[in-house]
């Protein structure tokens, strides 16, 4: 069930129909010519319209019980005391959109805003 929740939240976080690629942060790794880099670090980051679409999204596709884990999945990667730190950033406006629906779902959710960029293992 879980893995299914956390590819549904990928599939929503990189939709480019819902989340500006231009403000989010990747970190690749030197490789030699010809070879794709590996990729160090990776962060989403949603503004208020981004977060609207999100929410609207969600809202669409799944039905209320599935919503509720999607959003705690989000919660998680946007919550900085864990393994995937950061991995989700949020403005203000973003953090109180998807407190909004956090709230009409009934889930007893606290998103913030401020989240660090991910620390680049080389430097």
């Amino acid at each position: 069930m879980t893995i299914r929740t956390t590819k549904r939240v990928e599939t929503l976080l990189s939709n480019k129909k819902i989340n500006s690629q231009a403000n989010d942060y990747r970190s690749y790794g030197r490789t030699l010519p010809g070879h794709t880099p590996p990729l160090f670090g990776q962060q989403y980051k949603f503004g208020k319209a981004e977060a609207l679409k999100l929410t609207r999204s969600i809202t669409a596709t799944y039905e209320p019980a599935t919503q509720k884990r999607v959003l705690k999945e989000i919660h998680a990667r946007s919550s900085t005391n864990l393994m995937s730190k950061g991995t989700v950033a949020l403005t203000r406006d973003a953090a109180a959109e998807l407190n909004r629906m956090a709230k009409s779902l009934g889930v007893d959710l606290k998103f913030t805003s401020g989240q660090p960029r991910p620390i680049h293992p080389v430097g």
